[in-house]
């Protein structure tokens, strides 16, 4: 497979992860569960937005750049990401393992995001050598 198709279909696999695993956080919902935080008035946090650009986009951005661009800077600056990226996942999993540890199919899909980071990593590695 083209080193460049596979790296932009990790970086989507990640984006994808991102929105499955917010889903998944809201499973609790259907049993009577509360996801209404204290203090809550409806609107948005900016700090919520940029979060979810910040992880959710980057990714797609990225997805979607690869396929356009080479140039070294771009491998570089996508590989720095993607071992920013990769240990934040890692370091979710094990709060999500802490924490909820019941809530065994949003472990899944992190474990599932921590190895894609791996291969991501791995990939950028070896497309920024060739």
């Amino acid at each position: 497979m083209n080193i460049k198709i596979k790296i932009s279909l990790l970086w989507l696999f990640i984006a994808i992860g991102f929105v499955v695993h917010h889903i998944y956080g809201l499973f609790g919902v259907y049993y009577h569960e509360t996801v209404m935080m204290e203090g809550a008035t409806g609107d948005v946090p900016l700090e919520h937005h940029m979060y979810r650009i910040l992880f959710e986009g980057a990714a797609l951005l990225f997805a979607l750049l690869t396929i356009e661009i080479s140039k070294r800077w771009f491998r570089v600056g996508s590989f720095v990401w993607a071992i920013l990226l990769g240990m934040f996942n890692v370091y979710h999993v094990v709060t999500a393992i802490i924490y909820e540890s019941s809530n065994i199919s949003e472990i899944l899909i992190l474990l599932l995001m921590v190895i894609a980071s791996s291969f991501l990593i791995m990939s950028l590695n070896k497309w920024i050598k060739d």
